[in-house]
Formats: C-alpha cells, sequence, structure tokens
C-alpha cells in the first residue's frame, strides 16, 4: 500500500515513527531507537561498520576506517577500509543506501599502492602482491573492461559480485594464462590483459546477485539475495 512505498523511498524513516507513534502503541522506545540508529547512514558509527564490513571481523576490528576524504577511526595494524564504488551515492543526502552500494574494499599497504593507480587511472606501481578484501561486494562490473559503470554500457562479461577476497599482482601479466570466466565458481581474472588485471576469489554467496542461470551448479543463494542495510 501507501506505506510500502513510501518506505521504499528515503522517507521510511519517518512514516515508521509516525506508524511506531499512531498507529502501534505499544511500540517500545527502545525500537523507535533502533530504527533511527539503523538508518542514519550519514553517521560516522554506520559507516565505519559498514565500510569494515569489506574484511573479516578479526582484521576490521584494529583496521583504519576512512570515507575516502576523512579517517572516521585511526587502526593500528596497516590495513584500511574505506567505499570504491566509482559511481558515487545513489541518493548523497541520506548516504550509501547499503554497505553492498558503497562497495567497500580493505587493503594493505601494497594494495594501496593498486588502488592509488586505479584511482588515477594509472598503472598501479606495487613494492610486491597483495590480498584485499571486498565481503560486501560490488555492484557490478563488466569482466573484461574497467571503468564500466552500467551493465548496458558492458561489452563483455558483466558479474555483480557478492562476497570475495582478491589478489592484486605486482605484474598483471602474471594472469596471463588464468582462467577468466567467472561463473565457473573458481578464482578467475577480472580486466584480463589490462593494467588492472587481478585475481577474483569467490567467497560463499558470491553468486546472490546473479541470475540463477548463470550461477554455477550447488549454489543455493537466490538471485539478489545478499546485501546489508
Amino acid at each position: 500500500g501507501e506505506a510500502a512505498v513510501l518506505v521504499r523511498g528515503r522517507s521510511r524513516l519517518s512514516v515508521c515513527v509516525y506508524m511506531a507513534l499512531v498507529q502501534l502503541p505499544t511500540f517500545s522506545l527502545l525500537a523507535l531507537v533502533a530504527i533511527a540508529v539503523a538508518e542514519d547512514h550519514n553517521s560516522a558509527s554506520w559507516q565505519i561498520k559498514a565500510y569494515g564490513s569489506a574484511a573479516p571481523d578479526f582484521l576490521a576490528a584494529s583496521a583504519t576506517i576512512s570515507d575516502g576524504k576523512n579517517v572516521l577511526k585511526k587502526g593500528t595494524n596497516g590495513w584500511t577500509c574505506m567505499p570504491a564504488n566509482p559511481r558515487g551515492m545513489s541518493d548523497p543526502d541520506n548516504g550509501w543506501l547499503s554497505a553492498h552500494e558503497a562497495m567497500p574494499v580493505c587493503f594493505d599497504a601494497a594494495g594501496l599502492d593498486w588502488m592509488e593507480g586505479w584511482m588515477s587511472q594509472s598503472k598501479p606501481v606495487m613494492k610486491r602482491d597483495s590480498y584485499v578484501w571486498m565481503l560486501a561486494g560490488d555492484m557490478g562490473e563488466d569482466n573484461s573492461t574497467p571503468m564500466t559503470m552500467t551493465q548496458a554500457e558492458a561489452n563483455g562479461t558483466w558479474i555483480e559480485s557478492g562476497p570475495h577476497l582478491m589478489l592484486f599482482p605486482k605484474d598483471p601479466e602474471s594472469l596471463d594464462s588464468w582462467p577468466d570466466d567467472p561463473f565457473k565458481g573458481e578464482p578467475y581474472v577480472m580486466f584480463k590483459g589490462t593494467d588492472y588485471a587481478h585475481v577474483m576469489i569467490p567467497l560463499p554467496g558470491y553468486y546472490a546477485y546473479s541470475p540463477a542461470d548463470k550461477a554455477p551448479k550447488g549454489f543455493g543463494g537466490a538471485a539478489g539475495g545478499a546485501g546489508g542495510g
């Protein structure tokens, strides 16, 4: 009904509060506070949790968390987690819709070398290979062509990823003989033959955003079934 339509929009917080106060008199104050906190995606606390979700808890707990411009939490283990969606927020006034939309990554110093090359659209200069975490997944990539923003623009295979680990190589040519089919369930190369070639290592839930006819046999997830709020 009308409430459901409003809830889908960014006015969903005010609708929930209205329903709690007017239609549901037994709704607890604690629940109201929980709703308000859950919806405040511009808060430092939400961002720290969302960007830190890129890595396992034991790594994110001591990592530096950044919004890309400001340090939200200073870390101690040499790792940094931050949003990496080049498309930006679909609703800037209210923040990222979810951790999945933010596409957070968590990387060490060597991973930062790769990220700096990627963000400046220049060849990454790395001292060594690096593993980089992306447990919240991404909003979709053309597996062949870097910086393709939409599926409609894709010339190669489009895949929206769930949780995964990446291997960024110092020498991208070392991956020339690796497979590059993203739908076999095995580690594969993204952006093969380019300066940004890297290995994608699927983890449980990786194919939750993939069409059922493309996900590997035995995958138990449903298309569009993953993601956090």
